[in-house]
């Protein structure tokens, strides 16, 4: 390899290597354990709260400098019978309106980023993506804010508002019908994720 050659080689490694430092694309994985998601509704007798145990969700995000430039990818599973609640009879209820036995994974992925604002380590914005519960697919935005941590860590949060009927769900009733649950339902997040 002659010297002219040679030195080609070396300005194009340079190169590459300095992009692919300053644009580095991060997979991130949910920390369960610091991660909740609950779900908060109403009804004709009293407000309801639900927890969602059995999640799980990944996230691809790309960095420049260490700021986070856009996210790429995210999907989120939640198991329909672990959205769980200190009342066996309202789980039951609500298991049985998701159709947790044929359908048993309430599912969302990302299918764009709408925006996305950033200052300092703090972020916010909105991604649109499918939401699939009862087997019902329907395409939704998702506003959420987080904060990153020298891009080895993020942590994201947020609060989505549904109503049931938008996924052919009928409100759960209790009580031979004197408690109706309310059409809409909204979805708390607070998810914290690890670079892997």
């Amino acid at each position: 390899m002659n010297m002219k050659i040679r030195k080609s080689v070396m300005v194009l490694m340079t190169l590459f290597f300095s992009v692919f430092t300053v644009y580095a694309g991060g997979k991130y994985s949910l920390v369960q354990d610091q991660s909740k998601l609950t779900v908060q509704g109403t009804s004709s007798v009293h407000d309801w709260e639900m927890a969602a145990e059995g999640i799980s969700c990944d996230l691809q995000a790309t960095y420049n400098d260490g700021k986070l430039i856009t996210i790429d990818d995210v999907r989120f599973v939640c198991l329909a019978e672990k959205i769980l609640s200190d009342n066996s009879i309202m789980d039951n209820k609500t298991h049985d309106a998701l159709q947790a036995d044929d359908h048993p994974k309430i599912t969302f992925e990302m299918k764009s980023i709408e925006s996305l604002n950033q200052t300092g380590s703090n972020f916010s914005g909105v991604i649109v993506g499918n939401l699939t519960i009862a087997g019902y697919t329907k395409r939704v935005q998702v506003k959420f804010n987080g904060t990153a941590h020298n891009n080895l860590s993020l942590q994201v949060k947020g609060v989505v508002s549904l109503k049931m009927s938008d996924f052919k769900i009928d409100p759960p009733t209790a009580m031979l019908g004197a408690l109706k649950t309310g059409d809409e339902v909204s979805l708390h997040y607070d998810f914290h994720f690890k670079k892997i």
